[in-house]
This record gives C-alpha cells, sequence and structure tokens, in this order.
C-alpha cells in the first residue's frame, strides 16, 4: 500500500503525462479514481471509519441519555417509582440514587456544591494516578490527569448491578487478580479412598487442579451529559448514568464469556459456545455436544434433544449452580411448547414457573442470555447451553469500575464525557474433551450444549 508522500508522487505524475500528451484527460480521471480507491481501503483510512461509526453511535447513546435524565425530571421521577409512591430504581434507595448522582457531578464536572455535600456526608474522594497508584485528595482539583475512582461507599451495590444485569459474571466463579496476567487454580479431581487393612497406614492423596491463565482486559464505555447540569439533578443523574454504563458492560462481558471468538471485537476472550466448538473440528466428535437429531429449524427440535444435555454433563457438575442458559424467546418458543406437549403432571410444572421471573425446566433453573441466538440462524448454531459455570468458568476481576471525564470529546455541543473502565479477564476452562483422546483421558464437560443442526 503507498504511503501518502508515495499517493502524491504517483498523482503528480500522471499529471505530468497528461500536460505531456501521454495520457488523456478521461484516462488521468479513471487513474486518479483508482489510485484514491486503494488508499482509502488502506488499514490507516480503514480505521478513521471505523472512528466515524463509533463517534456517531456515542451521539446516538448521548442523545439518548439526556433524553432519558429530561423524561425522568420532567415526569416528577415516575419512572423509578411504585404506584404508591415509593423508590424502584436501580439503586437500593433514593438516597443512594442522588449520593452517586452528586459524586458524577462533583467529580466530572467539578461542581463544587456537589463537592460539599459529598465532603458533608463523609464520602472519601480518592484518584488513580496515570502511573496507577491510588491517591486520596482533598479536592479533585489536586489531581490532575487521574480518574475519579467509584468510592467505596458505591461499590457492594454497584457489583449488585453488574450481577443483575450480567449473566455470565453472576454465575461464573469470580477470581480476584493481583496483576494483569495471572493463574488460578482449577480442581479437577477429588481425593482418593482407600480401604487399608488393620494397622496399615493410609496413602496420601490430593485433589487435582490445573492451572488456568487469566489475561486482563481494559474495557471501556463512554456517554455524556450536559455540562452546566447542576445538584439538582443529582438523583436523575445517578439513576440514569449507573444504569447506562453499568448495562454496557454486562452486555458486552456477557457477549464475551457466552458468545466470544477470540478476535478483538471480544477483547481475545473465547466464550463457552466457542471454546466447546473448539475443542475439536468434528462437532460429533466433542463430549461436551450434541446434534440435533433430526436437521431442520428450532421445530424440528426433540424433547429428546434437550434432555440429552443432563445425560452428558460432568456427574459433579449437576448440582445446585447447574443451569440452563438460552435467550428467552429459545425458552418460550421451543422448551415451554415441548414440555407442554408432554401434559400431566410436566405441563402444571411448567406453566407455573415457566412464567416468573425465576423459570425452571427440568427442575433446573433457567438463566436468559441475550447473547445467545433469538431466533434461529442461518448456520449450525449453539441456542442452548446447560452447566454449572462456577466450575467451567472463571470471571477476573483485575481492577474495579472507575470513571473519567473529557470536554474534549463534547466540545462542540458543550457535553462532558463520561468514561467508565474497568479490567476483567475471562476463561472458559471446563468444556471437556474430544470423545477419541482415549478412556483415561476422555472428560465430559461442566458446560455442554445442543448444536442446532439446519443442515
Amino acid at each position: 500500500m503507498p504511503t501518502d508522500l508515495e499517493f502524491e508522487e504517483k498523482i503528480k505524475t500522471m499529471l505530468e503525462d497528461t500536460t505531456k500528451g501521454f495520457a488523456t484527460k478521461k484516462e488521468l480521471k479513471s487513474e486518479v479514481a483508482d489510485a484514491v480507491a486503494e488508499k482509502l481501503a488502506s488499514d490507516e483510512y480503514k480505521y478513521l471509519k471505523e472512528a466515524e461509526q463509533q463517534g456517531n453511535e456515542l451521539k446516538e447513546a448521548n442523545a439518548s441519555l439526556e433524553s432519558q435524565v429530561k423524561r425522568l425530571m420532567s415526569s416528577r421521577f415516575s419512572a423509578i417509582k411504585t404506584s404508591d409512591g415509593r423508590y424502584n430504581g436501580i439503586w437500593g434507595n433514593l438516597e443512594q440514587a442522588k449520593n452517586f448522582g452528586l459524586y458524577v457531578i462533583a467529580h466530572l464536572l467539578k461542581n463544587e456544591n456537589a463537592q460539599k455535600e459529598l465532603k458533608d456526608l463523609g464520602i472519601e474522594d480518592r484518584f488513580i494516578t496515570k502511573d496507577g497508584k491510588i491517591t486520596k485528595a482533598m479536592t479533585s482539583t489536586t489531581i490532575t490527569g487521574g480518574a475519579a475512582l467509584i468510592p467505596t461507599e458505591f461499590i457492594p451495590m454497584l457489583i449488585v448491578l453488574m450481577e443483575t444485569y450480567g449473566v455470565f459474571r453472576r454465575n461464573a466463579q469470580e477470581w480476584p487478580m493481583a496483576s494483569d496476567s495471572s493463574l488460578a487454580a482449577a480442581e479437577t479431581s477429588d481425593v482418593v479412598v482407600y480401604a487399608p487393612g488393620a494397622g496399615t497406614e493410609p496413602t496420601e492423596s490430593s485433589p487435582g487442579f490445573k492451572n488456568v491463565g487469566l489475561n486482563a482486559r481494559k474495557m471501556m464505555t463512554l456517554t455524556a451529559i450536559d455540562s452546566e447540569v447542576s445538584e439538582d439533578l443529582a438523583i436523575a443523574v445517578g439513576e440514569v448514568v449507573a444504569r447506562s454504563i453499568i448495562r454496557a458492560f454486562s452486555k458486552m462481558e456477557d457477549l464475551c464469556g457466552f458468545i466470544g471468538d477470540g478476535t478483538s471485537t471480544y477483547f481475545g476472550f473465547v466464550g463457552l459456545v466457542n471454546a466447546i466448538l473448539g475443542v475439536d473440528s468434528t462437532p460429533s466428535n466433542i463430549m461436551a455436544l450434541h446434534i440435533q437429531a433430526a436437521a431442520g429449524a428450532w421445530s424440528a427440535i426433540t424433547r429428546d434433544d434437550i434432555l440429552a444435555l443432563p445425560g452428558i454433563i460432568l456427574n459433579e457438575a449437576d448440582d445446585v449452580d447447574c443451569k440452563w442458559y438460552c435467550h428467552r424467546n429459545f425458552y418460550y418458543t421451543v422448551m415451554i411448547n415441548l414440555a407442554l406437549a408432554l401434559g400431566g403432571a410436566k405441563a402444571d410444572e411448567v406453566t407455573r414457573t415457566g412464567y416468573t421471573r425465576n423459570p425452571l425446566f427440568e427442575g433446573r433453573p433457567v438463566e436468559f442470555a441475550n447473547a445467545l441466538p433469538r431466533v434461529k440462524a442461518a448456520a449450525d448454531h449453539i441456542p442452548l447451553l446447560l452447566g454449572n459455570l462456577k466450575q467451567a468458568s472463571l470471571f477476573g476481576d483485575r481492577r474495579a469500575l472507575q470513571i473519567d471525564q473529557s470536554k474534549e470529546a463534547y466540545f462542540k455541543t458543550d457535553q462532558l464525557g463520561i468514561r467508565g473502565t474497568e479490567r476483567i479477564a475471562i476463561n472458559n476452562h471446563g468444556v471437556g474433551t474430544a470423545k477419541d483422546v482415549g478412556a483415561s483421558l476422555c472428560q465430559p464437560g461442566a458446560v455442554v450444549a445442543l448444536l442446532a443442526d439446519i443442515a
């Protein structure tokens, strides 16, 4: 691909050839068009197009956020209140929503009144500097180039919110990380039970473990609020900003945890679906995979296809943490239909639990994961998982959520960009082996899947 200087020289040569009569204007026009097209197709301009697209997406997100704040204010917060006037927002109570809003306004908008209110409430200021050190300050103006850390008073509730919206985070085994790269221990076998004879010392044994690597990746989200917002809007800002950032992170965590393909789109993480499919290039040789018996649409999936999954899962994994994972549309259009067709007690059980906030199927909880297919895909795909993520998946938490700000991104509109970041790691290690690795090594997965065969 030509450099900018080479590109300029090429155009200059074309013009000279035309002047000398070596080429016609029509030929020149065609040559220039081809050269420009080649340049625009280069990686350099590809990134510019991607940046422009991201900028448009941020504008849309900003407009949505601004309208939500205005709607909450104009309706006197009716959207976060029950019919009898009680608080019903994402925080534990109205005071928490207001205090978090004060934090955003105080440290990101540098509002002195909000800073004073926070100080009176005893909420401590903490910042992370560019060299990664955490420091405390009496006011935000004493720290330059640093990002404001979420005060410890809000962290427990934010973790609850992340787990409420994030299906993968809520169910995977959490692993605290002291550095960006860490080794976690996953149990592979129990201790051995012996029957020693009288006077014989038993043989010592230990549970088996394997090392699982975790490499943290930085996630970021950006939204915006009006730079003139005052402390009077604290409740609306606290409600909308927290919900916007938490939902964005939770959605991406679910995408990475369930369908990540190892590319930069998913921060290099491989989700459960691709971890299972990656066990072997031949699906029928994967122990953790059951292939739909009669190829076709979802309507061709039978109860035997569904019931095959509890039969192939690792025995130790089928405990209280074992759950079904699918999109809600698959649950209602496929699983509920199959259960109701059985009639009798089975239908009664499903209709009593299927339409509650905590649906069941075959006595096991069902988690609705929007990252999984909503409708039948155009190729073979996995719409249903059964598994114990506590045993199959590690969720590394390197650094809790922090918030920073930038006026430059929205300079023309006099708005403030609010950037949330976190550092996490995901490793789906418990997906079993291939069937042909030998009897001593053959292992079913702590998570198993249904492959919808549409061939």
